[in-house]
């Protein structure tokens, strides 16, 4: 079995394409691409800078043109339905050709490298940050709820989490880490100057929008308003915050007296329109920060002249300048990852010929027991029952012995990384089996 991995990040995709790229259901999608035959076990880590698929099979070439023809058709449907009417054909082509010069792909080794820098943060936005950690681990309870890993996965992304957990205690990678969220409060800082006389508005209540409540009351601001579909977790966000919430219908009237919105929901459509700022703000100066995939903010809202709107790829400044500060710590990492990942390799990979020592132990035990019955039976009653078990015993030695350095070499095949041989080993001992 081999890795696979296809990815779309924010190294090289603008928030649109990711909002193309995203999938709106994720649990549909892993029953969707573990239907494939060609992939075996799946995961999908999807935050709001990266879509990523990882893919278990045994021929990676016919993995990799499956997923992505799985990715891209998912893709057409949805330009389809948006761009009903107009040039479909030069949409599409235009929009295929811009995810193919984004779209990452590694395999094997290299596959399992990557997992390991992004659990232990190296390949965040915001370097070094705890979050994505916790997004491998929700994306890897979901896949297992849903069935579409097995032993393969299950022990690769235990130890990429483990590792992910590892560094963060011998290292100082996250030492005062900041988060997409706290990233855009400081985009708000660089901009509006002090926060503690502006009225903000956190829209949404999940997991993004605590880490944004969080450093704005980090920062002791007082005057914010929290709106939520679900107006229970809105007003748990509010009271942490000791914000006031703001019933989601009633969104409107309030606008008026907003100078700062964050947006962090995870709604499938726009629900910030430039409609709903002209008819209920058109004489405020606002900033709206959008760190939603999909984006929450109609991209016309920009516009508007008394708006000034940012969305995920405006935080990059902020990343870059983050980035520099934990240089001295990510090389610190990544001699943590590289010894890490040739323990994973090394058992992975022993794991992929046990099935194959396996049959041949039980090929060879199933033949020295119908020999032994059949000298049992030829010497008949001549032989006492001691005699017996010395013959059993004798059997299983001779068998073990001779198997030895047969088992012995397959394993170092394996530990060598000569994964032809495997493949070999694999087409002689286990066809037909």
């Amino acid at each position: 079995m081999h890795t696979l991995n296809i990815r779309v990040t924010h190294h090289k995709a603008d928030v649109s394409t990711l909002e193309l790229i995203s999938f709106p259901e994720v649990e549909k999608a892993l029953k969707e691409i573990i239907a494939i035959d060609s992939i075996k076990e799946c995961i999908i880590i999807q935050t709001c800078n990266r879509v990523e698929i990882f893919a278990a099979c045994e021929e990676v070439n016919n993995a990799y043109h499956d997923s992505l023809d799985y990715m891209m058709s998912r893709v057409v449907n949805k330009i389809k339905a948006k761009h009903e009417g107009e040039d479909l054909a030069q949409i599409i082509i235009e929009n295929s050709k811009r995810i193919h010069d984004v779209v990452e792909v590694d395999s094997h080794s290299s596959a399992l490298h990557h997992l390991l820098r992004l659990t232990s943060g190296l390949e965040s936005m915001i370097v070094g940050e705890d979050q994505i950690l916790g997004q491998v681990k929700d994306a890897f309870d979901l896949a297992c709820r849903v069935g579409t890993i097995g032993p393969f996965f299950k022990n690769i992304f235990t130890k990429a989490i483990n590792v992910g957990k590892k560094v963060r205690t011998e290292t100082e990678i996250n030492k005062g880490a900041v988060s997409i969220g706290s990233a855009a409060v400081e985009l708000a800082e660089k901009v509006l100057g002090e926060l503690k006389d502006k009225k903000i508005l956190i829209v949404g209540a999940g997991e993004m929008a605590t880490l944004i409540a969080k450093s704005l009351k980090e920062r002791e601001i007082t005057s914010i308003f929290v709106a939520n579909r679900t107006y229970e977790r809105g007003v748990e966000l509010a009271q942490e915050l000791g914000g006031e919430v703001i019933k989601f219908d009633e969104l409107p009237k309030h606008l008026a007296e907003i100078d700062l919105i964050i947006s962090a929901t995870s709604a499938p459509h726009v629900i910030i329109t430039k409609e709903l700022i002209e008819k209920n703000a058109i004489n405020k100066k606002l900033m709206i920060i959008d760190v939603a995939i999909p984006r929450d903010v109609s991209e016309d809202v920009k516009e508007l002249s008394n708006v000034t709107l940012f969305n995920i790829d405006s935080l990059r400044e902020i990343a870059e300048e983050n980035k520099k500060k934990r240089m001295l710590e990510a090389i610190k990492v990544e001699e943590i990852i590289e010894k890490e990942l040739s323990d994973l390799v090394r058992k992975i990979y022993t794991t992929s010929v046990e099935d194959i020592i396996k049959n041949i132990y039980q090929n060879a035990e199933n033949v020295r027991k119908a020999e032994l019955e059949r000298a049992i039976r030829m010497l008949g009653s001549k032989a006492s029952q001691r005699e017996r078990e010395i013959i059993d015993d004798l059997t299983k030695v001779v068998v073990s012995k001779t198997l030895f350095p047969i088992v012995k070499n397959i394993r170092r095949v394996v530990e060598d990384g000569d994964r032809e041989k495997v493949k070999i080993l694999r087409e002689l001992f286990l066809k037909g089996a």
